[in-house]
């Protein structure tokens, strides 16, 4: 375990954000995987054991963490509180905890662009997206509900769902519509894009539907027999990675075909890849105390590790090519 380690504690009290530091930060990132747990602790945990680190990220008062993600190339931590329309920066090497507040927000969704380090946060019918030091919001979509957000790192557009819209899109780096909305879809939710090839691949738990599209938002594939999909991953050879039914992980081939499907726990919430080594992360709500559950799969789907963390909802792990 890294010996340089963190604790900050924000406590909201009085409009008022009082934090606790520990002098010695851990800088850099060495993918390891940031957890939710319980709607307001944040862990960080190793990438080699699956252990959490002993100290956390708590906001005891606000009980509406939607998100974690972290930017692979600074370490740079962003995290989404839907009951603050907040979303906050935490710099791992400096200790800054910025909050970035707009009313009326409510982010849910995040996605960052290493490249440039700015993150898109998708609320509950608006996006904004903010400057990589969190100072400026530099674009914002509004009348996209619960969008789920997912940033092409080769031209900076994102791509985004509009569940009660029944549609998907996808804009410029300034938040421009670049295509013809799809709108084949009952109720998408989530979307990945492959910023390799430009393709995206969009879940609709509630239709059972799971479709692949081209950079235009032009349907190449529909896969219809996995239920309630949820929490796409798409992989650089246009391979996808989610979860069915809550309790099953599967990996699909570029052209659909199913190439892992395999027992993931009992209520996973979300997963996420480290495109690095295959590797996939799961949050199980329950798990095998039924507490909660924090897995580390093989790139073929085989459980390698698994430690209880108390009701985790959100999963971030990445890499950056320099690493």
């Amino acid at each position: 375990m890294l010996k340089n380690l963190f604790v900050l504690m924000l406590v909201a009290l009085s409009g008022m954000l009082i934090f606790i530091v520990n002098s010695e930060l851990q800088a850099a990132y060495n993918n390891e995987c940031w957890v939710v747990s319980g709607g307001d602790t944040i862990w960080k945990v190793d990438s080699n054991d699956g252990k959490a680190f002993p100290n956390t990220i708590t906001i005891p008062d606000v009980s509406q963490v939607e998100a974690v993600e972290v930017d692979p190339k600074t370490g740079v931590v962003w995290i989404a509180v839907k009951a603050a329309n907040t979303v906050y920066r935490y710099d791992t090497e400096t200790g800054d905890f910025k909050p970035v507040t707009v009313k009326g927000w409510r982010p849910q969704k995040l996605s960052i662009n290493p490249v440039d380090g700015t993150v898109w946060g998708g609320g509950i019918d608006v996006i904004n997206k903010v400057s990589a030091d969190g100072n400026t919001i530099l674009a914002t979509i509004k009348g996209v509900y619960e969008p789920d957000v997912s940033v092409n790192t080769a031209d900076g557009s994102c791509w985004v769902t509009d569940s009660r819209g029944q549609k998907v899109s996808r804009y410029s780096a300034e938040g421009t519509l670049l295509t013809v909305p799809y709108t084949t879809l009952k109720e998408p939710k989530y979307v990945s894009v492959n910023s390799k090839t430009g393709n995206a691949w969009a879940a609709d738990p509630r239709g059972n539907v799971i479709v692949k599209l081209n950079s235009d938002g032009q349907e190449l594939l529909r896969i219809t027999d996995i239920d309630m999909p949820i929490s796409p991953c798409v992989n650089a050879d246009d391979s996808v990675w989610l979860v069915s039914s809550n309790n099953t992980l599967v990996k699909l081939s570029s052209d659909g075909s199913k190439l892992v499907e395999e027992p993931a726990g009992v209520v996973v919430m979300f997963i996420s890849v480290n495109p690095k080594d295959g590797t996939v992360w799961a949050a199980d709500q329950l798990g095998q105390s039924f507490t909660g559950e924090v897995i580390k799969f093989s790139s073929q789907g085989q459980k390698m590790i698994g430690n209880p963390i108390f009701q985790p909802s959100y999963v971030s792990v990445d890499h950056w090519p320099i690493q």
